[in-house]
């Protein structure tokens, strides 16, 4: 039997502690605005009316996954993290997505190994999904991969060379998005290094997630 993904209730303290509030704004931003510091809107270009449809090409899903109402810190196991060089606490929080416009509950986590690194897996729904990665949308070269059968895309933003990101298409408007940051040690970590852990730990969290769907 696979490992349980733990259903969000309504009582979650307010999303915990101040400090571990604190922690998951601070990867908010990282999940939000290095990031969507890529989408172009944010960064105040002109939006034409005439624009085209925001569509990533993928190729067509195997399958839908609900992920409305999964904890994205269920996603990550002890065992999985132990794995993955994470040794911190995860922490939670919820907010509005301006990239992926519409709700995104995240989960951060940071490992302090022999290299220092932020990692955020988040199940944004009811928005943009995987179509937040469109080419009129970011600023980040984008390719499309796949991860556990599931199409997805890996985008390198090349103006924030810390960071790396994987977002794999669940169902419309839905997604995992996976980033994966340097965390401010000395060297740093180069971005095909993050690219690889991203590619690491959206694997992990699929295996999660398929073994429970």
């Amino acid at each position: 039997m696979g490992p349980s993904i733990v259903m969000i209730g309504s009582a979650r303290s307010r999303y915990g502690s101040a400090v571990r509030r604190v922690v998951s704004v601070l990867v908010g931003v990282l999940l939000c605005a290095s990031l969507a510091g890529c989408v172009r809107e944010t960064a105040g270009a002109a939006t034409s009316p005439e624009a085209p449809a925001t569509e990533v090409p993928l190729p067509p899903r195997p399958r839908d996954i609900d992920i409305r109402g999964v904890d994205p810190c269920s996603l990550l196991t002890s065992t999985q993290r132990a794995e993955l060089g994470l040794d911190a606490e995860p922490a939670y929080d919820v907010q509005v997505s301006p990239l992926f416009e519409g709700p995104e509950p995240a989960c951060t986590v940071g490992g302090s190994g022999l290299r220092e690194v932020a990692v955020g897996v988040a199940l944004p729904y009811d928005g943009l999904g995987v179509d937040a990665f469109a080419a009129s949308r970011v600023r980040a070269d984008v390719t499309v991969i796949e991860v556990r059968g599931m199409p997805a895309v890996l985008a390198e933003p090349p103006e924030q060379l810390r960071l790396c990101s994987v977002v794999i298409d669940l169902g419309p408007g839905q997604a995992m998005n996976v980033q994966y940051r340097d965390g401010g040690g000395r060297p740093t970590v180069p971005q095909d290094d993050l690219c690889t852990g991203a590619i690491a730990v959206a694997g992990s969290a699929m295996d999660t997630l398929l073994s429970n769907n």
